[in-house]
């Protein structure tokens, strides 16, 4: 059947206002299509944050300094500690009965570096804040500072460390100062660097327990360390120690 002008005219009209609609529709999509993806990456960066810091729990756990650690520096740790869970992985911290420290308030400044922090069980391999391998045994951890060469840059807004040594070559509790200890830490992973959690933030008023996201996005477990300073109590040095993240090498 044939239609008149009329009829014509409206089915133009139409189609105009169809084309027109679309137009107007395809111009708000741009417009907020960036917001759109903004609002995602948004969603995605927060999702994988929270998911990181559930998967980091600590308790106190009351074991015994592991036999695996020699006598005299066993002697130096306290027994209990605390016990972390990370991606299924437990690991078992014991800290010193007491910490040197050169003045009060504690702080990392004036820790000698080497100096005996503590002791950890890895219950399997577990990667350092480097992304490098662990494997499953007992590490004493003393402290260490990141050279201050250039050659680091950008890996972390603090440059204090814990360095894992395996507790066999760890045999004397006195301070072994930088070159040794990073020396015995290389041979926790067998690589050309040592084996290291990252302290974030150096101090904290955190409870101990509490989970800390650095400013990188990591997540650290707060602990603290007594410290003496002259042989006489100084407090508790209050840190974190950042089990879930990564720098680059």
């Amino acid at each position: 059947m044939l239609r008149s002008v009329g009829t014509d005219r409206r089915h133009c009209a139409d189609l105009r206002t169809r084309a027109s609609l679309g137009t107007r529709s395809a111009r708000r999509y741009s417009a907020i299509r960036p917001i759109v993806l903004v609002l995602f990456v948004l969603v995605t960066w927060t999702s994988r944050a929270i998911t990181a810091v559930q998967g980091l729990e600590a308790q106190l756990h009351t074991e015994p300094v592991p036999s695996d650690i020699a006598a005299p520096v066993k002697t130096a740790l306290a027994p209990g500690g605390v016990r972390a869970a990370v991606g299924g992985v437990t690991l078992d911290f014991w800290w010193v009965k007491s910490m040197e420290v050169g003045a009060a308030p504690p702080a990392w400044a004036s820790v000698e570096e080497g100096t005996l922090v503590g002791a950890v069980r890895l219950g399997g391999d577990f990667r350092d804040i480097r992304g490098r391998i662990i494997k499953a045994g007992v590490y004493t951890l003393r402290y260490g500072v990141q050279p201050d060469n250039g050659d680091h840059l950008g890996t972390s807004p603090f440059r204090d460390f814990l360095l894992l040594v395996p507790a066999a070559l760890d045999t004397a509790v006195p301070a072994r100062g930088h070159d040794d200890t990073v020396d015995l830490s290389k041979r926790a992973i067998g690589g050309s660097h040592p084996a290291v959690w990252s302290i974030d933030p150096p101090v904290t008023t955190e409870p101990v327990l509490s989970r800390h996201t650095t400013e990188l996005g990591h997540s650290a477990i707060v602990v603290e360390v007594p410290c003496t300073e002259g042989g006489k109590p100084a407090g508790p040095l209050r840190f974190g120690i950042v089990l879930v993240g990564r720098i680059e090498a």
